[in-house]
């Protein structure tokens, strides 16, 4: 079983407070259907509703920001249903947690600007096309964050994966960033170090794979 991330941007997820202007209830769309994103990938109607039918008690899908799972987190799902257009979502920001603060600030403020899905899946759960996969069964659906919009040329809609899926030193600065909250400059600062305790002057395939070994193995 694999894991992936998949981030929507808000214009198409469609959030919207709930309320006072003070409330931190919102809603909107966590996933949208039939949309190819960067990675050529496609989410299928119906991929969530296993994962919605089958959760199980003392297992609710997490709320983070920028997939920090190791953080406490900023609120809770409300409200999970898949319909016609995509996973919509309702939920509440924990009153009184900092950053669940800070969160609703830039989100009202624009400067956060995305939803992002954190499921699990099989190799039975997509096809292959030319341009990627078509996830038509979602195995787990493990935690829904709120993202910071990536303020970039690169694309609309971003992917953040499983250390496995890193083909590219960029896909390890990438995964630093969106997946262990560091900025640039600190992610482009920790794989030089590691690089330079760490790995031969082989370079290629090999050099990433030990970089890869170094990163599972350094703490952030």
């Amino acid at each position: 079983m694999q894991g992936i991330c998949k981030t929507l941007n808000f214009e198409d997820a469609e959030i919207k407070f709930v309320g006072g202007s003070d409330v931190g209830v919102f809603e909107g769309y966590a996933s949208v259907f039939d949309v190819v994103d960067s990675d050529g990938d496609v989410i299928l109607p119906g991929a969530f509703k296993s994962a919605l039918t089958m959760r199980r008690p003392g297992r609710d899908v997490a709320m983070f920001f920028n997939h920090r799972k190791f953080d406490i987190p900023i609120g809770r799902w409300t409200e999970l249903v898949e319909d016609s257009k995509g996973l919509r979502a309702r939920g509440e920001l924990t009153p009184g947690h900092a950053q669940a603060d800070m969160v609703r600030a830039a989100m009202k403020h624009g400067t956060v600007g995305g939803m992002s899905v954190g499921f699990s899946f099989t190799s039975d759960g997509f096809n292959t096309t030319k341009t990627g996969r078509e996830f038509k069964s979602v195995a787990a659906l493990r935690e829904i964050s709120v993202c910071t919009f990536p303020a970039n040329e690169e694309a609309q809609i971003t992917s953040v994966k499983s250390l496995d899926s890193i083909e590219s030193i960029r896909d390890c600065e990438n995964w630093l960033r969106d997946v262990a909250g560091c900025s640039k400059s600190d992610a482009q600062a920790f794989l030089a170090r590691v690089k330079s305790a760490s790995l031969s002057d082989s370079g290629g395939r090999d050099e990433l794979d030990a970089l890869l070994q170094a990163i599972r193995k350094a703490p952030l």
